[in-house]
């Protein structure tokens, strides 16, 4: 186990070299790319758009509901399908860096000096799909909680010119 955590340290900088290196779409070496897009991206389809919804509620109700479903939708995509994506295709193409020193590759109880009872033989795959499933599952339940939190923030008044309904029987 101590020759484990030795190797999981000393092949961090190499990690944090890889993924520098994912970020950048030419391989020229601008790692810092892949940073700025991400961030012009969140910054400004998703943040931007979301405060301008923010300023515009209640003056101009389509410019708001615009801007809502296009920070929203955006912010989703990354929740959903962006992040997720990029966790699958790093792990993927750095597999012979990270199995073994930073993921472990294998479980099991070494019984003897011969023999080793596996518990898992493939947990590197278990681990990375895992943690997929795990982004899947908190995506999920903060989109819930973010709904939940709009639709409680909304106002429960009718809208201009509405009638309330006469509640149940005949006429």
């Amino acid at each position: 186990m101590g020759e484990w955590f030795s190797e999981f340290f000393a092949t961090m900088p190499d990690v944090f070299r890889a993924l520098y290196q994912f970020g950048d779409p030419n391989n020229a070496g601008q790692g810092w790319i892949g940073g700025l897009i991400t961030i012009l991206w969140i910054v400004g389809l998703g943040a931007l758009p979301l405060y301008l919804a923010k300023l515009t509620y209640g003056k101009h109700e389509w410019v708001s509901a615009t801007m809502g479903i296009m920070g929203a939708s955006s912010l989703l995509w990354w929740l959903h399908g962006v992040i997720p994506h990029g966790w699958i295709q790093f792990t993927e193409s750095n597999e012979n860096l990270l199995r073994g020193t930073i993921i472990p590759s294998t479980a099991g109880i070494d019984v003897t000096e011969d023999y080793r009872l596996d518990i898992a033989s493939n947990l590197y795959s278990v681990i990375t799909e895992g943690i997929v499933g795990g982004m899947m599952i908190a995506g999920i339940v903060i989109t819930v909680w973010a709904g939940l939190r709009v639709q409680r923030s909304l106002p429960k008044t009718l809208a201009a010119g509405e009638e309330r309904p006469e509640s149940g029987g005949y006429k």
